[in-house]
């Protein structure tokens, strides 16, 4: 994926030089091939591999129509948590009967935008939901098929703001009480809901299997104890994401193929053990499948000495293209992409272009000597860079760019100046 040419950063084939010539900084870049890879073994490890499951892309890591066209050439579908995310993939081409709809929180709006355009997948989060969406699929007269999202207690996740499957949270119905229960037997009696099983999703950036394995055990112990206070058996099983990436080159990651040998083993153990039959398995990569395909060019503009202190270089984004340091501590691996064959003699704290303290992309990364004019790469961003940009002191947001075999194509352009004023209403009378 990166090679070196002359001392400059090359991308499969293309360089940094060129995009920025072509397209300007900052700009992300979405390497192909690493994404049709990670595609690909999501087929080889898991879907081809084992008959009865099935692989939902999480959009929100990246909800971008070049994004779904690759997942849906992959035999993927897509789950969505808003309007903006089902009409993007729809407006992608992504079939109706291809979206799955989630979230904790589904708006009358949300829902009837759904059942209007033919999506009839949902995970259902809470009580209030049933009835909600039982009776607008009543209205509309279609049937909608259902999975229940229950709280698995286990937690993991590399951040306590990205761990979701504790007894404290917002996701889910609890399932250390009989609310989970309850919650089956409403919707077995909900008009126009059809229950096929249950979700689960115990956080993000997961690096152990053993969280996946304690996953699938808990909620087989879940679907047998279902089964036997209700007389459901549930037909679908979805152990959601939360796959881990390596983010540094220190980074241990998960091994994805040897993750899904052990879940499946798992799975067909706990339930011969339970003498149950044996479930449609899902999975929900998202951040899994972009994040180490994806890259973000910078051009630097300010380096600044403060004696004694540290050297700050200021880059011509920030925060506004990548909060993640901001809100999960996040670590990244930056290099100078136009000084490659130089020695790293710079110890340097890489910031943003806002009026803020907090805008950094990097507390302390190892670097050559660099100026105005250079360029820096920030590794591994593909994953809710874009999906969480801003226009924060009216920045514009990034061009997407993808490169493959030398050559590179515009995916979403850079946002104009004009663009920050689309939505204005100005001058009118009220």
């Amino acid at each position: 994926m990166y090679t070196t040419n002359q001392s400059v950063c090359m991308i499969e084939g293309v360089s940094v030089r060129e995009l920025q010539a072509t397209y300007g900084t900052p700009l992300y870049i979405m390497s192909e091939p690493e994404l049709e890879s990670r595609l690909g073994l999501v087929r080889s490890a898991f879907l081809d591999k084992y008959p009865n499951t099935y692989a939902l892309y999480a959009s929100k890591a990246m909800s971008i129509a070049a994004v779904y066209e690759k997942v849906m050439a992959a035999g993927l579908s897509i789950d969505v948590v808003s309007r903006g995310e089902m009409f993007v993939a729809l407006h992608a081409g992504v079939p109706a009967d291809r979206i799955h709809v989630h979230g904790s929180n589904k708006t009358v709006q949300d829902i009837t935008f759904a059942l209007e355009h033919g999506i009839t997948h949902f995970t259902i989060d809470n009580m209030r939901e049933i009835g909600l969406l039982s009776g607008l699929a009543t209205q509309h007269g279609v049937d909608v098929d259902v999975l229940l999202r229950i709280v698995p207690q286990v937690v993991g996740g590399a951040h306590e703001a990205i761990q979701t499957g504790g007894v404290d949270t917002k996701f889910g119905f609890p399932t250390h009480d009989d609310t989970y229960l309850e919650a089956v037997r409403a919707t077995l009696q909900a008009d126009r809901l059809r229950l096929q099983g249950i979700h689960c999703h115990v956080g993000s950036q997961i690096q152990e299997p053993t969280l996946f394995i304690n996953t699938v055990k808990t909620m087989v112990n879940f679907i047998e104890t279902i089964r036997q206070q209700t007389g459901f058996t549930a037909d679908v099983l979805n152990i959601g994401g939360g796959f881990g990436v390596a983010y540094l080159e220190s980074d241990d990651p998960l091994d994805f193929a040897d993750t899904m040998t052990q879940v499946m083993d798992t799975l067909i153990a706990e339930v011969n053990r339970f003498g149950l039959p044996l479930p449609k398995i899902g999975i929900e990569p998202g951040r899994w499948l972009v994040a180490n395909a994806g890259a973000t060019l910078y051009e630097v503009g300010t380096v600044k000495e403060v004696s004694g202190v540290r050297t700050y270089v200021s880059v011509d984004g920030g925060m506004t293209d990548n909060i993640r340091p901001a809100l999960y501590d996040a670590e990244y691996d930056v290099i100078a992409a136009t000084r490659m064959n130089e020695e790293k003699t710079l110890e340097a704290k890489i910031v943003g272009a806002c009026c803020e303290s907090g805008d950094i992309i990097s507390n302390r990364s190892l670097i050559p000597p660099v100026e105005a004019g250079d360029l820096l790469l920030v590794k591994a961003t593909g994953a809710y860079n874009f999906s969480m940009a801003s226009n924060y002191n009216q920045m514009l947001r990034p061009a997407v760019v993808f490169v493959k075999d030398g050559a590179h194509r515009l995916v979403v352009r850079r946002q104009t100046l004009e663009d920050l004023v689309v939505c204005e209403v100005v001058g009118q009378s009220s």
